[in-house]
């Protein structure tokens, strides 16, 4: 009897989490001299129904539930420069210093959530970044109707005067329930 009220709580958790679909998705945010305010720099691109990558996900994550998605997390993010797109920009620390920070946000809101971290990236190779763990559940909705920003900021020892473009690539892991 003790051994069956023990497992009882672990088999209620795993029943509410219910099923889930994981997919990857990858997007490039381009910094230039007008992300720049003071010494921070930032940007996003929106993702919209029209978007093959998210919509992709979205079907896959329908086929797997048996239903459309309504919950989403973020299981891990990772970032790398693409120095083929760039101009001017060798490293990420030629563009990003200090704490960077991958989010999500809804169009129309503007409700944001922090979803990943990483302290003074360096080199050009890909990067792990820490996620955060936020809730999405705010953005939700905007996640199941492809309709939300992804975005990346960060200090920078670049100007809005200067002459670059840094395209970086965002690869994130989502869990859709």
């Amino acid at each position: 009897m003790t051994r069956l009220l023990f497992l009882l709580p672990l088999a209620l958790s795993l029943i509410a989490c219910g099923p889930s679909h994981e997919g990857t998705v990858t997007y490039s945010v381009r910094l230039k001299p007008s992300s720049v305010i003071g010494g921070t720099i930032a940007d996003s691109i929106r993702v919209t129904p029209e978007d093959p990558q998210w919509t992709a996900f979205l079907s896959q994550a329908r086929t797997t539930l048996g239903e459309a998605p309504s919950r989403f997390e973020v299981t891990s993010a990772r970032m790398q420069l693409d120095v083929t797109e760039s101009k001017n920009v060798g490293t990420l620390q030629e563009v990003l210093t200090g704490d960077v920070t991958a989010f999500l946000r809804a169009s129309e809101t503007g409700a944001q959530v922090d979803i990943a971290t990483l302290e003074d990236p360096k080199g050009s190779a890909q990067l792990d970044m820490d996620t955060t763990g936020k809730s999405l559940e705010s953005l939700d909705a905007n996640l199941a109707r492809s309709d939300f920003l992804l975005g990346l900021r960060g200090s920078t020892p670049r100007s809005s005067t200067g002459d670059f473009e840094a395209d970086i690539t965002l690869t994130l892991d989502i869990t859709a329930r």
